[in-house]
Formats: structure tokens, sequence, C-alpha cells
């Protein structure tokens, strides 16, 4: 299938050009990386500016690290004596690499370090699966990490045999499973945005397969034939920024871009014969990388065997890092700000295991995303998390309900109910965060009308201190206190929410209006979207800018400033990373949401507080925080100001009252930030303000901001009299003098 020229317009926007002049034998495992690579070791030169794009050559086991700029040359990171597939990037629990690659090495897969001299050693072999398992001699082939933290590896036989070939994956746990075999040449394999599509090619064969993943244990379908290639073989994979397809086709001097669907969107002639693994940059300008082969021909024309870039329109997603768990390695909350006090964690598999692991622990606390920054779901116990629990979800559209499992990000629910033409009605502006984590600590989304999150849950099945599993339904007479339960009463297992029909949003950003203008007219702002949020730095004449989230046509002018057509970002991320922009209208689940699901959330490197006042201090809350502009603006990157209705949650910041968010998003500089909270809290907490429980802040006073406050804890010590779910930071807060009861 060809593409008409004259109907399509090319996502290619620059000619071919080589990256290096040298030819590699098999190139291979092109990927771009979102915190790059330093060509050189700090000590030779330090500052050096980061690579983003890493390669191998397999058969020479070497790994390569380039700009992809032309001629920008190939750096060596280092050889080994084995045939290296690919690598992928190693993270424990932090925001970023640890330096070390996960590699398909030889027969299995290993752990590498770039060492002080520059050399790439083996520090630890994971397992060698293809060392025995054939008559003939195999080797580890193409790989890549899921967006859950698995590696996914290939091997075949050396000389291509069919039926020698397969497919493994490595768990975090350092568990290997054969998941595919009888296999020729697997390569990719490549994943959807939220890692529940596998790609996966067999060269020879000409097919691109497509697999169903579950993203709790990495198990696959059946899977189903994708697409068939007969001009060559389809090689590497990537999946972009728009859930296109890219497969480099073996033999073919092409590359095919496919929609989700299988339709071929384009075919890209490339200046090699064989081009065998693709890589796209996430961040503009965004460029292509292709790397190719010289094996098998005799004479090598062209660019045939050098790695080949070129300017693209579309972006790609960064590599992921394969996720190691250990139970003797300290946990790390997302941002990298906290350290958890217990290095036990345990992942149950059943609602029975997850009962015996709580009523035999001491003390229990259960992890959902991490994104809290606080030290609310911190323990000197055990940590549990529940991504290998049997997954949940089942929409009763009679009841106008779904029902899911506790481990289930915001993102992941809202795709699958906007796939049946169902909606939220409310998210937050992260989508990677847990439901069950969210409405736990009381986070909220923004609108005047919209209450916080944890309003639209129905019910809730809790797994209580002794084991037991135990149901709360809105209308139960302690319901209001177990959903905004901060932890403290057991481990929510699965969650019911109420759910409405599919909507379509719209989002208009109005940048550079006034001080004067959103002081003067604060609740005609809030109140004219679907959802508004108010962003500023506090300094300055100008405020910064509105960002509305409109279900009708929004106004033309906001206090006389039309509204931008170009995206931006947010945090000091790009705009690719938030969701569409510019009014244009989309689903609900890809507009209600600041950031895209599909990268990273937000900045990672920073700090989040966050104040809920009563709605009529608003404007004097802004006054007195752009009064203190001087000592805030030096260590923020942005502030946020959202609106929301009130609820009846026990322990929600809106609770019984109309409620404003003041948001702020610091630069991670532990130290100032802390000492400068107390001056926030002196101008805020006599307005009435309640501290967000998964943010930073100061003050110890809270109970006395919950008018439900004696109610709550009354319910924890019934339902856990030992304080199996207490830790520091809720006796410090709420139970004072009887913190010293635990456990014994």
């Amino acid at each position: 299938m060809s593409i008409d020229s004259e109907q399509h317009t090319s996502v290619v926007r620059s000619d071919w050009a080589p990256v290096d002049e040298r030819r590699l034998f098999l190139g291979e495992g092109a990927r771009f990386l979102e915190t790059g690579v330093s060509p050189v070791s700090e000590a030779e030169q330090p500052g050096t500016a980061q690579h983003p794009f890493v390669l191998v050559d397999i058969m020479d086991g070497t790994l390569y690290s380039t700009s992809a700029e032309p001629g920008s040359g190939l750096t060596l990171q280092g050889s080994v004596d084995e045939p290296l597939g690919a690598v992928a990037p190693v993270r424990q629990h932090s925001s970023a690499p640890d330096g070390r690659w996960v590699a398909a090495l030889g027969t299995g897969l290993a752990l590498l370090e770039r060492s002080a001299t520059g050399e790439l050693q083996v520090i630890q072999a994971l397992g060698e699966p293809a060392a025995d398992r054939s008559s003939v001699p195999l080797r580890m082939n193409d790989a890549v990490a899921d967006p859950h933290g698995r590696f996914w590896a290939g091997a075949m036989a050396y000389d291509g045999d069919a039926g020698q070939g397969f497919l493994l994956r490595l768990d975090p746990d350092g568990s290997i499973h054969i998941v595919l075999e009888d296999l020729a040449i697997p390569n990719g394999p490549a994943f959807s945005a939220d890692g529940a599509t596998m790609y996966l090619s067999d060269t020879p064969t000409g097919w691109i397969r497509r697999y169903r993943v579950d993203i709790a244990t990495g198990a696959l379908d059946a899977g189903e034939d994708f697409i068939h290639i007969s001009e060559g073989g389809p090689d590497g994979m990537t999946v972009d920024a728009e859930d296109c397809l890219w497969s480099a086709v073996w033999g073919g001097s092409c590359l095919h871009r496919y929609s989700p669907s299988g339709e071929l969107l384009e075919r890209i002639d490339v200046p090699v014969r064989q081009p065998t693994s693709i890589a796209l940059s996430a961040a503009p300008p965004y460029r292509v990388m292709v790397t190719s082969a010289t094996q098998h021909l005799e004479e090598p024309i062209d660019h045939d065997g050098r790695v080949i870039t070129a300017e693209v329109s579309v972006a790609g997603r960064p590599a992921v890092s394969w996720r190691p768990s250990s139970q003797q390695e300290p946990q790390a909350n997302w941002a990298g700000n906290l350290t958890y006090s217990s290095a036990r964690l345990e992942r149950p598999r059943s609602i029975d295991e997850l009962a015996r692991l709580v009523a035999e622990s001491e003390q229990v606390k259960a992890l959902g995303s991490r994104h809290s920054f606080s030290s609310v779901a911190d323990t000197t116990g055990t940590l549990i998390e529940l991504t290998a629990m049997p997954r949940v979800f089942t929409l009763d559209a009679e009841a106008g309900t779904v029902t899911f499992d506790a481990a289930t990000r915001y993102g992941d629910l809202a795709a699958a109910l906007q796939a049946e033409g169902w909606a939220l009605p409310n998210m937050a502006s992260l989508p990677h965060i847990t439901v069950a984590g969210s409405v736990a600590t009381g986070t909220h989304g923004s609108g005047d009308r919209n209450p916080p999150l944890a309003s639209s849950v129905r019910s809730l099945d809790m797994v209580l201190a002794d084991g037991s599993l135990r149901t709360f339904r809105r209308g139960d007479a302690d319901f209001d206190g177990a959903v905004v339960s901060l932890g403290a009463l057991g481990v929510v297992t699965t969650l019911t929410l109420d759910v409405i029909p599919s909507f379509e949003v719209r989002q208009d950003i109005y940048e550079g209006v006034s001080w004067d203008g959103v002081l003067e007219n604060f609740e005609e702002l809030t109140g004219s979207a679907y959802s508004v949020s108010l962003f500023t730095r506090w300094a300055g004449e100008d405020f910064g800018l509105v960002w509305m989230k409109s279900t009708q046509e929004p106004p033309a002018e906001v206090l006389g400033v039309t509204a931008r057509r170009e995206d931006i970002g947010l945090a000091g991320g790009p705009p690719e990373f938030a969701t569409e922009q510019g009014g244009r209208w989309g689903s609900w689940d890809q507009r209600l949401p600041h950031f895209r699901l599909d990268f990273t959330p937000s900045n990672g490197d920073e700090l989040q507080t966050e104040y809920l006042l009563p709605r009529e201090n608003a404007v004097e809350g802004l006054r007195r925080m752009r009064a203190l502009s001087a000592e805030i603006e030096p260590l923020l990157l942005v502030s946020e100001i959202r609106t929301m209705a009130a609820d009846e949650q026990w322990m929600s910041g809106a609770s019984g009252r109309e409620t404003v968010g003041f948001h702020f998003t610091w630069l991670q500089r532990e130290g100032e930030v802390a000492a400068l909270l107390p001056r926030l809290e002196e101008q805020l907490l006599p307005l009435g303000a309640r501290p967000h429980w998964g943010k930073r802040f100061a003050t110890t006073d809270i109970a006395s901001f919950y008018p439900r406050v004696d109610d709550f804890t009354r319910l924890v010590k019934e339902l856990d009299p030992t304080g199996t779910f207490r830790n520091a930071f809720l006796n410090d807060l709420l139970f004072g003098a009887e913190s010293g009861e635990s456990r014994g």
C-alpha cells in the first residue's frame, strides 16, 4: 500500500542525514532517554550536555550514545564480549535512572554499569534462559521496558531458524518468564502508552502481532494478527505520541507508520536497505533516529549500516526504565523527597494473601502511585502495593456505576469508561495517580459546582486490621469517615464510583490577565466554565493566566484578553506533556486532566503544598500571598488557584464549605521551602486554611480545622484498636497523647 503524496503530508520534515560515517554490522536498540546519558565521565568534563539517544551494535557488543544531530557522531559508552541485543535504564524508586542498564546480553539478561574509567561492566547476571534451551546456539535480540517497569526481550537462533526463538519477560521482582515460543526472529516489542497493548514482530514471517497485556501481572492474551508486510520484514518498532506504530522494514529500505486500527498512514523511504530500529525524541525539536545493518550485504552502498536522522513533526515517548523491587532496599515517593521508614515492600496477589499480611503485621500502610509529598503513607512496618492483585472493572450502566480495583489509576479508568461511552464528572490534574490514594487524601479536581473526587464514591471494600473485609456504602452511618480515610482504617481493595454519560470539553487559555482584574472579578472568573484554574507566580502586575475547561462555548475575552491558539506546558514541562488546548474539543478524559497519561507527570523534581480555604476568603488570601511574593517567587515553579464545591466527607479539605485551593509547586529545595511554609501559614490559617493531607505543610494544629474530627478518631479506634494503620504522621496530627498505642 502506498500513500498519495498529493493527499498526504509526510511526518518527516527534512532530508535524511548520517549521524556518523561509521557503518555498524547490526545496529539496533535505538532509544530516546528523557534524562539522557553523559557522553563522558563527570570527572573528565563536568557539565557536559547529555546525549538523549542510545543504540547498540549487537554482534560487536557495543553501546553508543548520541545527540542524533546530523554529523554529531556516536560516542562509545562501552562494550562487552557477548552480543548485546538492547538495553533499558534501571530505576529504583526515584524519578530518574540510577546509572545502570538492564541488558539482553549473550544468552540471557544482566545488569550493566559504566565504571569511572568508562568501561561497561556486568555487575549482575540475572539469568540465562537461552543458554541450554535448544540444540542450536541462541542469542538475545531486541528488548524494551514496558510502561509498568517490566523488561521484555526476544531470543533467536544465530541463523534465524524458525521455531527456535522466544519472548521473555523480566518482572520487577527479578523473575524471568517465557511468554511466547516458536518464533523465528522476534523484534520490538513496542507498547501503547498505558502498557495494555504490545506489538511484536517476527521478522522472517512478515507479521506484526498485537497482544493485550494484563497491566497488573504482565500476562498476555492469545494475540491477533495486526499487519503483514510483504516488501521486507518488520524489524524494530516504536509507538509515537499519537499512538501510531512505526516499524523499520528490514530489506525494504523504508519505515512504515500505522494507525492503532492498522491503517498504513505512511511509507517512509530511507537511504539504507536494512533499517533495524527507530527512536523518536519526546521533546522538541522532534527528531527520528534510525539504525541499520551491513549484515548479509556484499557491498554497502549509500548509508547502509549507518545511523541516520531526520526532523519530524510528531513526538515520541521516552524509553521506560526497568523498575526492580526489593524488600531490602529503601523505598521512596514519586518525587524522591521522601524515603519511607520501612524497606519491607509486599505485593499480595489475592484478597486472602492481603488479609493474612495485614493480620500478621504490627504496622501496615498501602502505597498508591506514591505521589504524596507528606509522610501520610509512611510506616516503620510493612508497605503494601496492590499492583499484583486481580484487576477489576465492572460497569453497571443501569445503576450508573463502575467498580474497579484499588490499583487503578485515574487515567486508565477514564480511558476504559470513555471506550464504553461513560465518564467521571471530575478528575485531578494528574491522571497518573490512583483513585484509591486520591480519595483517601482528599484530592480534588476543579469547578465551582464540582465537589472533590471522594464525592463520586458510591461504596468501597476495605481489609481491616484483623484481616476481615468490610464494605462501606453511601448512606451508612460511618461512610463519610471511610472515604477520605488517610489510610487509617484499612487497605481499600475495590471502589465503586458514580458515572455519567461521556461529554466533550475544550481548553482555552487566557494569558496576561491583570491582578486587579482577578481580584475584582474572582467569583465571575471561577464560575465562567465547567472547571477554571488560575496560574500565577505572585510577583509583578500581571497575575498570570486563566485556564478554562468548558463544556459550552467559552467567553471570547477574559478581562480584556483573548485566548491563546498555541498550547503551553506547566511546571517547567514542554507543551507536549499537557493535554490539548487551543479551543480544540475532545473527550472529557483527554481534557479534564492538565497532563497526559503517556508522559512523565508534572515536573518530577519538585515539592508541592496546598491550602484549602473557605471560598469567601479567596480574595483576601490572594492579597496576602501576593504580599509575600518576594519570598515565594524564588522557590516557586508555579501556583494554581482552583475552586470546588462543598462535600460531606469528614476529613476532606472541602468538608462542609465551598472551597478554594491555593496550590504551590516548588523547586525541590527542601530546607528553604520548609522555612517558608510557616510564613505562608501565618497568613492563611487565620482565614480557615486546611492543608492538603498529601502535600508539604508545617502546622501540627490540624484537628481543630475539622468539625467531625472526633467522629473520625472514634471510628479509627473502633476499627483499628491496636493502631495497625497509624503512623507518626497521624499520631502527631490527630491522636496526640494517645499515640503510644500500638500493636504488641
